[in-house]
């Protein structure tokens, strides 16, 4: 339990301990039994999947030259950045029949088996996979099964795998999504045809795994089987764009924290108090099956296009403090294309839009030393998380991150103002030998001594964040 010692005296002292005691007591021992879901625990990732920080590539945008070949050149540059697992965004040849936009949507899928000629052939697409892979990195593509391209030349070979009206016709998804047909997953051989062209992605082309576009809208006992084959050929990720707790069980591996980047917003205005974050950390392990992973992300690929850029969202100091958040907390970081220069230009998935690569690379060199924390030390991918009491809660959010002896400390102002505040920790689970700590602050190298019972003061610009690492 926390022991807390205030650094001032007022009428209200004891009953400022006691409040602090109670929420580190309640938070502390319901997670030394694990989720409190009736779920079973979460399936067991690989360690590169554990590991894992994603770079999704929206490859119209990613190179200058928007192909296979321009993109492998800038493979070197991923991994030295800290990138392990690239995740492309549909690879598969696009409709054109009723098509949106100028070029069409990526996720109108007009053939399962092959790559857009936008971007080259399959075999420039076999030695981009391989240059992943002779990098130490890995490689998911998106896959889109509630749906095709109304060109496919499934709808004519096997009109009965699609759903249809009750005049017999062919329908779309819902009406927004009209250069699409649904697919019919009541249709046994639609599946065997699904789960056999997946597996060849991975056993013929070499792939590691999927994003699964619009999961929670295919039956989970699909994505169950299929996980099964694949499996049997080697281990794969696979990333859910859903948030349902039962799809860790057996089917994937990560799922969408929404949750995060909705909450993202109302904090940095003020709306919501810096505890939500705990909460919302404490609901996901309530919730979710013990062990689970959440993507954690502050922009993807339908944000940028729908929503904002992200540092036009947020602005350039909020949003350096969102990648912190997103690379601290318990999750499997994302960075989309384009945001390690902060790219202010909205990526449409129905045309070709450049990135202007020669912006600033001061976000790439922020995500850069986030990667390498997390690779040096392993407490940000696999340790516990703690939160820490402050004197300004509202403001200021803090949590440690331990494994065994291996710990990081995360302070952020979440206020336009700067804040001075007191951090109250002296958890026995911090402090394992009753010895003081001496951190080492990741961005300044500054060093400063924590001692058990004693408060650990913070001063923080607006918006502004320290990271403490443990010596």
């Amino acid at each position: 339990m926390f022991k807390v010692i205030l650094s001032f005296v007022f009428p209200l002292t004891a009953i400022l301990i006691l409040a602090f005691a109670v929420k580190a007591f309640a938070k502390d021992h319901p997670r030394a039994g694990g989720s409190a879901t009736n779920l079973p625990p979460a399936r067991q990732s690989a360690d590169w999947v554990r590991d894992a920080v994603i770079y999704s590539a929206y490859l119209r945008s990613a190179s200058p030259e928007g192909t296979f070949a321009g993109f492998q050149k800038r493979i070197p540059e991923l991994k030295a950045m800290g990138i392990t697992v690239v995740w492309f965004l549909p690879i598969h040849p696009v409709g054109v029949k009723l098509k949106k936009g100028t070029l069409g949507s990526p996720y109108a899928v007009r053939d399962y088996y092959d790559v857009n000629p936008e971007f080259g052939t399959l075999a420039d697409f076999r030695t981009l996979v391989k240059t992943i892979h002779d990098n130490g990195l890995h490689v998911i593509i998106d896959l889109v099964l509630d749906h095709t391209a109304w060109d496919n030349a499934l709808i004519e070979t096997h009109p009965d795998w699609y759903k249809h009206d009750a005049a017999g016709k062919i329908i779309s998804p819902n009406t927004n999504w009209t250069d699409v047909a649904a697919l019919d997953f009541s249709k046994p051989a639609l599946r065997s045809y699904l789960k056999e062209m997946m597996c060849w992605w991975v056993r013929d082309v070499g792939i590691d795994g999927f994003r699964c576009d619009v999961a929670e809208l295919v039956p989970l006992d699909f994505w169950v089987d299929a996980r099964k084959e694949l499996d049997s050929i080697k281990p794969v990720l696979m990333l859910s764009e859903g948030s349902k707790p039962e799809h860790h069980v057996s089917a994937f591996d990560i799922t969408y924290s929404w949750n995060l980047y909705d909450m993202l917003s109302p904090l940095l205005k003020g709306d919501r108090s810096a505890a939500a974050l705990d909460s919302l950390v404490n609901d996901d392990e309530q919730r979710y099956p013990e062990g689970s992973l959440r993507l954690r992300f502050n922009t993807n690929h339908d944000k940028n296009a729908w929503d904002s850029p992200a540092v036009l969202k947020f602005g350039p100091d909020r949003l350096k403090l969102t990648a912190v958040l997103i690379n601290t907390l318990p999750g499997v970081p994302l960075l989309y294309t384009g945001e390690e220069v902060a790219n202010d230009r909205k990526l449409g998935l129905f045309e070709k839009v450049s990135v202007d690569w020669n912006r600033s690379h001061e976000m790439g060199k922020l995500y850069t030393s986030l990667f390498a924390l997390r690779k040096e030390h392993r407490a940000i991918s696999r340790g516990a998380y703690l939160h820490v009491p402050t004197l300004n809660d509202r403001q200021v959010f803090a949590f440690w991150r331990k494994l065994d002896t291996d710990q990081v400390l995360t302070v952020v102002n979440l206020s336009h103002a700067e804040v001075s505040t007191t951090l109250n920790v002296s958890d026995s689970a911090v402090f394992s030998h009753g010895n003081g700590l001496r951190l080492t602050e990741l961005f300044s190298g500054t060093e400063s001594d924590m001692e058990p019972a004693s408060p650990f003061p913070v001063t923080l610009p607006a918006f502004g964040f320290r990271i403490f690492v443990t010596r």
